[in-house]
């Protein structure tokens, strides 16, 4: 195998790697795809003070990725040493890496694009003087020189990873990486509400930020009207941003935008504490959207931990994600109650949330509980969705509860609505350690797998705080002799067994406290189809509106729909 051509002494088998070597070894951490082009590039430009950020895209990025801003410029002595490796002018001693507050910061960027691309780039400083212009192909300067340019810099990068084939193999079809390009751009912008930014791919707009510092704004152009109407705003000293109701999800994590202190990361537990806060408002496997920014002190983060700075690291991470979570949890409790509404045509009803955030929509005359009558819905004057007292009408297609509320008609589901309202009741119990639990008539005998045997006999004690007390009756067989008192007798060895099954592979139950007492209350609660009596049916209702989230079930579906009379007269072509 060839050396390094570097001088190595007789028996030395340790040299220093030649910088072309070095500056490949440096673009494969950092120049993975074109969107990390982008990424390097755009960041630099809102370091450098840019109002506008312009990008152009062609061929996925393999054709040329251009960024054009109008930041504070580069002057004829800087330009060049920009591309060389560990230049910055965001840094100069070590301390001031420890409070860094702009997005790019280790000096590689630059000299890594450059040793994979063709790199045109043209700058010229906001303090005069005249526009410079630097062409470097493979690391290697081939242009230096003179040149007209605006204020601001401007930087091409074609024929991306020409000299490196295999790093091709790996990208995938224009359209996934277009796609990329799209997404981070994207997300850059809505860190920067402040900065105007525009892409373009193949010659078409792909979207345009307004640059006005309105994050719902911005929010508009990158997803559309409709939906930054629906967002909830957050607003705490520590958290600022936007999340969407329990009704407005997607079917992954994507939509989930995280900064610290205006830098997008990649973080699973803060991502966690954003879905933590929708616990019991939305429906499995579905995802909200969110544009969060933290703010941290800089010295309780280390940003330097990462060669694309995509993760950082907390001095107290559990401080942050308990802020996070609290923060989105008290915007998501003044979200709105669910409406059904008529569609343009007047002739379909479709379920929607009412946008409190919408000046353009109004939202069904529900009294709170607290007034008893008036206006003013949905609030039981602590700032949480609630329901207004309901008159019981009569029960539909044995499974719908109706109720009339001033100005509307309500329509509950009994099942949601129980599941709700045990919920709520179970997980207090848990939470304080009191069980609940009623002697069985006849002692249950529950047949089980080995490994659900094996997690009975290690969390026997959490399953008596839940109720269930019993005995091994032979090598496969639990006698089971009490079960939670609110459980219907009938439904407690299905219970046990899916609780037993969920353990085997749970060593610290006490962590699921939310989901236990979801799966408990969903198999203990009235089944659509039950018929009840008026008694127990206005009895429910009154359970419902005392809970603190009436408005779904532990598992995310509506409990309640609401009918307002203005919709049922426009239905009714009435005036």
């Amino acid at each position: 195998m060839p050396r390094p051509e570097v001088g190595i002494e007789p028996g030395q088998t340790i040299a220093i790697l030649p910088s072309a070597v070095a500056d490949g070894i440096a673009a494969g951490e950092v120049v993975d795809r074109p969107a990390a082009v982008v990424k390097e590039l755009v960041e630099n430009a809102i370091d450098a003070g840019a109002a506008r950020i312009h990008v152009r895209i062609e061929a996925a990025g393999q054709g040329l990725i251009e960024v054009a801003d109008d930041g504070h410029g580069m002057g004829p002595s800087d330009l060049p040493v920009a591309f060389q490796r560990h230049a910055t002018s965001k840094l100069r001693s070590l301390e001031e890496l420890r409070t860094i507050r702009t997005l790019g910061f280790r000096g590689e960027a630059l000299a890594s694009i450059a040793a994979v691309a063709d790199v045109e780039a043209v700058s010229r400083s906001r303090n005069g003087g005249g526009g410079f212009l630097v062409r470097i192909k493979a690391g290697e300067v081939l242009t230096v020189e003179a040149a007209g340019s605006p204020a601001g810099t401007r930087i091409a990068v074609s024929q991306l990873f020409f000299n490196t084939p295999a790093r091709l193999k790996f990208l995938k079809q224009p359209a996934t990486e277009n796609a990329v390009i799209s997404r981070l751009v994207g997300e850059l912008a809505l860190g920067n509400p402040m900065i105007a930014f525009s892409l373009e791919i193949d010659g078409r707009r792909v979207f345009e930020t307004p640059g006005s510092g309105e994050l719902r704004a911005t929010f508009a152009a990158v997803y559309d009207t409709q939906t930054a109407t629906a967002m909830l705003s957050v607003d705490e000293p520590a958290v600022r941003g936007l999340i969407s109701p329990p009704a407005l999800h997607r079917g992954t994590r994507d939509h989930v935008v995280i900064f610290v202190n205006g830098r997008r990361i990649q973080h699973r537990n803060l991502a966690f504490a954003v879905e933590q806060a929708y616990r019991g408002l939305r429906e499995p496997d579905r995802f909200p959207l969110a544009v969060l920014n933290v703010l941290v002190d800089s010295a309780e983060v280390d940003v330097n931990v990462h060669p694309t700075k995509r993760e950082v690291r907390f001095k107290n991470e559990g401080a942050v994600f308990a802020a996070l979570e609290r923060a989105c949890y008290h915007a998501l409790r003044q979200s709105p109650l669910y409406e059904l509404q008529a569609t343009a045509g007047g002739s379909l009803l479709q379920l929607r949330e009412t946008a409190v955030v919408s000046t353009a929509q109004t939202a069904p005359t529900l009294p709170s509980p607290a007034s008893g009558g008036g206006d003013v819905y949905g609030d039981s004057g602590g700032g949480e969705v609630g329901l207004p007292p309901l008159e019981y009408v009569g029960q539909l297609l044995h499974g719908y509860l109706v109720a009339e509320a001033p100005k509307a008609v309500v329509l509950i589901d009994q099942h949601a609505a129980h599941e709700r309202v045990l919920f709520d009741r179970i997980l207090r119990r848990l939470e304080g350690g009191e069980p609940a639990s009623q002697l069985l008539l006849i002692p249950h005998d529950v047949d089980l797998t080995p490994g659900q045997v094996t997690a009975y006999q290690h969390h026997a004690s959490w399953l008596e705080t839940l109720g269930f007390t019993g005995e091994l009756f032979g090598p496969h067989t639990i006698r089971l002799r009490a079960a939670p008192s609110d459980m219907p007798e009938g439904r407690v060895a299905r219970v046990l067994e899916l609780l037993l099954t969920d353990l085997a592979g749970e060593r610290t139950p006490d962590r699921r406290l939310r989901e236990t007492a979801a799966l408990m209350a969903c198999h203990s609660a009235v089944r659509f189809g039950d018929p009840l009596t008026p008694e127990t049916a206005r009895e429910l209702l009154r359970s419902l509106a005392a809970t603190d989230e009436p408005i779904s079930c532990p598992h995310g579906r509506p409990t309640t729909l609401i009918l307002p009379d203005e919709q049922l007269r426009r239905l009714f072509k009435r005036p």
